[in-house]
């Protein structure tokens, strides 16, 4: 038996090694594929306080009390349930209260629900967010700002305003909103001398 011939047996067995080992990856492919799926699972907390760091916003911290937490592993949301006491703080000072009926956390840190209630601490101003035409209200960690389908915004010197496409600061100090086919109507009010003294 020439070199040749031995080269080309041992050649000859390497490829029939491969092949089965390819054969084995494929059948053992085919048999996790046919594993029944594995059923959704929420992770459900009672009486529970949630507090948020966002990775975008290092400054702030974000505090929860909720009767009932889910937390969905697969997508790495927490929907967070009757929320009628939440916070942002920025170094150690309450900047302003979020209420809700429902919110949810995802993995961004970002907060969506259909509607929320803001009250700006220190300039005593309210922000009723509604979510309008399959769009949710938004507070985005990166941006610091909410956006939000439909607003309303009041105060003591403020009267009423509402808005559509709003986007604004946490700080309340950057403010758009509008576009073409929205509403927006403001509401002042006028304090003349003889009502400061």
């Amino acid at each position: 038996m020439s070199d040749v011939d031995t080269l080309r047996d041992v050649l000859r067995l390497a490829l029939v090694g491969l092949a089965a080992f390819v054969a084995l990856l494929v059948a053992l492919a085919l048999q996790d594929a046919s594993r029944p799926p594995v059923p959704e699972a929420a992770i459900v907390l009672r009486e529970t306080s949630v507090t948020l760091y966002p990775r975008e916003d290092p400054g702030a911290v974000w505090f929860f009390s909720t009767p009932t937490v889910e937390y969905l592993p697969e997508r790495q949301e927490s929907i967070l349930h009757a929320l009628s006491d939440g916070r942002r703080t920025l170094d150690g000072e309450t900047d302003f209260t979020l209420d809700s009926d429902r919110i949810t956390i995802d993995s961004n840190d970002n907060i969506r629900g259909e509607a929320m209630h803001a009250h700006l601490v220190e300039d005593e101003i309210d922000l009723h967010m509604e979510g309008k035409g399959g769009r949710l209200v938004l507070i985005d960690q990166r941006q610091a700002r909410f956006e939000v389908p439909r607003a309303e915004m009041s105060g003591p010197d403020l009267g009423e305003s509402v808005f559509e496409d709003m986007r604004i600061s946490f700080d309340f100090t950057d403010f758009e909103a509008g576009g073409p086919g929205t509403v927006g109507y403001s509401e002042f009010i006028v304090r003349s001398s003889s009502d400061e003294q």
